[in-house]
């Protein structure tokens, strides 16, 4: 697997350029991740997942991903989250890890959702320790603090955990968090983690979804909060460029949007 010092062509901004890698990458949220730490000039992007070699479709071929693959601004490695040595091999060299893997929310298996979820966080975390990674910001979520009866209105991250959780989707992601905020400063390892809700944008299924319905759905007097993908990326911008040079346990936080 090429390191950050071995690609010797491209411009000098693009040999200076830091890697970061992205587990989950080619989910929906991580594709615009990749996309927008690439036109930023800044970064080198190690996409993980699980399939064996990465598929790109025309646009992304087309796009800055397919340019970043040709040039090797950006390289894909198959690395399964359940598989500590998978993931401490894609991350050699990486700066930053973007921890954004997670289980099916729609299938409440909770076995699975624990395996994932939660094993395969802490796999993230040993193999950020044992490859000397300076940041990890885990992709958590708001339903962390929801106990399905009760609506979140103006909540901080001060926000207790429920007593009881409405799946195990939620119920894992918060013990994977719990995990992440307990890591930071461990070995050098700064931690973050974000809570987004549902995500819209380019490239995603949930608005033309919606539209098959032609009005057919209604959805009582509940207020809905999702949040464009564009959000999403200037949050990651923030965490990323934040404190340098600051005391590493400055950045422990979870962030809500």
């Amino acid at each position: 697997m090429e390191s950050p010092a071995e690609n010797g062509s491209g411009s000098r901004r693009q040999q200076e350029a830091r890697w970061c890698a992205v587990t989950g990458g080619r989910g929906f949220m991580a594709k615009h991740l990749v996309a927008a730490l690439l036109r930023s000039g800044e970064w080198r992007v190690r996409v993980t997942d699980l399939a064996p070699a990465i598929a790109v479709d025309p646009v992304e071929e087309n796009g800055v991903l397919g340019a970043a693959l040709r040039d090797g601004r950006a390289v894909y490695a198959s690395a399964d989250v359940c598989d500590v040595a998978q993931l401490t091999k894609a991350f050699e060299g990486v700066g930053v890890v973007f921890h954004t893997a997670a289980a099916d929310p729609n299938i409440n298996n909770f076995q699975q959702h624990y395996k994932v979820n939660v094993e395969g966080t802490k796999n993230v975390i040993d193999a950020c320790v044992t490859c000397k990674v300076e940041r990890l910001i885990y992709t958590s979520s708001c339903g962390v603090v929801f106990d399905g009866v009760h609506g979140l209105f103006d909540v901080d991250e001060s926000m207790p955990y429920p007593d009881k959780f409405p799946d195990a989707y939620a119920q894992t992601k918060a013990e994977a968090e719990k995990l992440v905020t307990k890591a930071n400063g461990t070995y050098g390892l700064l931690t973050c983690s974000i809570r987004p809700g549902s995500i819209f944008g380019p490239g995603d299924i949930i608005i033309p979804y919606l539209h098959s319905y032609r009005g057919m759905m209604v959805c009582g007097t509940y207020l809905y909060l999702v949040y464009y993908s564009t959000s999403i990326l200037i949050l990651f911008e923030i965490l990323i460029f934040s404190n340098h040079g600051s005391p590493l346990n400055s950045l422990c936080i979870i962030a809500w949007l």
